[in-house]
């Protein structure tokens, strides 16, 4: 099975300027970097996983850092601003009929998402934490664009008496709790993420944002 750096290298256009030996290290550094982390990472352990010198690391990408880099620089430039395009446009401002529709749709969407691409997410959550610069570039790229769509159709569904009436952000506070646990669950503690699972923290979301 193909791991989740080789679907991003295979199925986006984030990495046309490298060579092909240039792709395998950038597979195996998401791979190494998702495993262990980028402190504990090594440019060592990363040419012995992608079957080539230690000196290719350098002569491209200059050092460990260049190349997380080289990595995260075009996921944050290209493929998250585009999946988030995607999502607004396939699954915002959307007619849904029920609160349980648009919070399984929402749901399975984000929980598809993140099993098709578990390990560059991994690496850029870990960024968010310890880089400020990647923090703010995230905040001010996809935080106002996400609010504002879901606030058009958060005031919809309050206004159509589908969901609780309460500030818009308890609202989408609570949606978050419930992912949340499934996302840093999966990615951190290797708890599973099935359909029972996921229908499991749909129903909890339903039954705390009910209107009823």
């Amino acid at each position: 099975m193909a791991s989740s750096a080789d679907n991003i290298l295979h199925q986006t256009q984030l990495f046309t300027n490298f060579t092909a030996k240039q792709k395998l290290i950038i597979i195996a550094a998401i791979e190494v970097f998702a495993e262990k982390g980028y402190a504990a990472a090594s440019t060592k352990e990363i040419a012995l996983r992608a079957g080539v010198a230690e000196g290719n690391i350098y002569s491209r990408f200059t050092n460990k850092r260049g190349l997380l880099n080289a990595i995260i620089a075009p996921v944050l430039s290209q493929m998250f601003p585009d999946e988030l395009d995607d999502f607004i446009k396939s699954r915002l401002h959307q007619d849904y009929v029920s609160l349980e529709t648009f919070l399984t749709v929402l749901i399975k969407d984000r929980v598809t998402f993140l099993k098709d691409n578990a390990q560059i997410i991994k690496i850029v959550l870990s960024e968010l934490l310890n880089d400020t610069q990647v923090r703010a570039q995230v905040v001010d790229g996809f935080t106002t664009q996400y609010w504002e769509s879901m606030t058009h159709d958060l005031n919809a569904m309050v206004k159509r008496g589908l969901i609780v009436d309460w500030p818009l952000e308890d609202i989408l506070r609570t949606m978050w709790s419930m992912t949340g646990g499934l996302i840093l669950g999966f990615l951190y503690f290797d708890q599973p993420l099935d359909a029972n699972t996921v229908n499991h923290a749909i129903t909890a979301a339903i039954k705390a944002l009910s209107p009823n």
